[in-house]
This record gives C-alpha cells, structure tokens and sequence, in this order.
C-alpha cells in the first residue's frame, strides 16, 4: 500500500463528513478513480453512511458494520 493510501485511509472519516477542503477532496477522488484498493472502501463506507442517514433511527446492521469495519482494518494491516 502506498503512502497515498494510508493518506487517504487517514482522512476518511473527515472526507465523507464533507470536513475537507475542496483541494484535498479533488486530491482523494483523483486518487479513488486510480487505486483499485481504496477506490472500493471508500466506496463502500460512502453507501453505507448513506443508507444509516436514510434509515434515520434504526440501527445499522451487525454485518454491514463489520464489513466496514474489516475493510478498513485489512487496509490498515496492509500499510504496516
């Protein structure tokens, strides 16, 4: 995994929140469309961050939760 990659992973959370600046978020959508490893995570947890705002107060399924979260950590592993 690329250094870019673990930049990305890093700021994740603050890019789906819309917390980033127009600059680093055109940074990591030029990087999701070329990365065939980040570009399915973020993806992902896009969908699914989209699906627990539209389900308003119902909790987000056990498996959906873990598939994000087992994602992440097998990128993360990957950067060690």
């Amino acid at each position: 995994m690329s250094d870019r990659c673990a930049a990305v992973l890093a700021n994740i959370s603050a890019f789906l929140d819309g917390d980033l600046d127009q600059t680093m978020c055109a940074e990591i959508e030029r990087h999701c469309a070329e990365c065939h490893r980040c570009a399915p995570v973020v993806d992902g947890l896009r969908r699914t961050i989209g699906l627990c705002r539209d389900a308003g107060a119902a909790p987000v399924p056990d498996t959906v939760r873990a598939r994000a979260r087992d994602a992440v950590r097998r990128l993360l592993r990957d950067v060690e």
